[in-house]
């Protein structure tokens, strides 16, 4: 995946008032809304499709189209264009904000597996899975804290490194078939953690 800036998505001025365009959905100027159809989540906030974003950075162009696209603003324009918008570039941030869903969405992007295409995980994920679930409902009818703790803690570490495989493939993208489906199985190893989560 390049790094590389991204080419401009936004008219070069508004069609309206003539002025300059910061961003592609919105004129700072006469708060004329523009489609957010054909842009990915990046697009919206004219930021390169990367896995190591500036956080800071995406939450203050979110903040900004946040701004200029909210339907109070639109009172004389297009509300329902408006309330269109602001969930789309709410989606986008959600997305965006979260390390897994980044990872998610950017192997979407790069033409790799979905979830629901590919199901697979490393092969010690669901022996370790299976092992925990029964460690945990084993500490929970026997009352033992500390065996629930250790468990939480394998769980949270198992995460954490997944989660760290899957910024590493995913630095890699476009990648190869085989590094895309790598980069699908951590990321459905990563769920599998999540749902162990909820039993604590």
């Amino acid at each position: 995946m390049s790094t590389g800036p991204t080419p401009p998505t936004s008219p070069a001025k508004c069609s309206a008032c003539d002025r300059p365009m910061n961003t592609p959905l919105v004129c700072d100027g006469c708060h004329r809304l523009y489609p957010a159809d054909g842009l990915n989540h990046f697009e919206l906030f004219g930021l390169a499709p990367t896995f190591d974003l500036d956080v800071a950075l995406l939450r203050q162009r979110y903040l900004h189209v946040s701004r200029g696209t909210h339907p109070d603003h639109q009172a004389s324009g297009d509300p329902q264009t408006a309330l269109h918008l602001s969930a789309q570039i709410n989606e986008a941030f959600r997305v965006l904000n979260d390390p897994q869903l980044r990872a998610d969405y950017l192997l979407e992007l790069s033409g790799g597996p979905s979830a629901a295409a590919d199901k697979a995980v490393p092969p010690e994920v669901l022996s370790a899975t299976l092992r925990l679930r029964e460690e945990i409902a084993d500490a929970k009818a026997a009352g033992d804290a500390a065996a629930l703790e250790r468990c939480r803690a394998e769980v949270e570490h198992r995460a954490a490194q997944a989660l760290e495989q899957a910024a590493v493939d995913a630095r890699r993208l476009p990648g190869t078939a085989a590094d895309r489906a790598r980069l699908r199985a951590t990321l459905n190893a990563l769920k599998y953690y999540q749902r162990l989560r909820a039993e604590f």
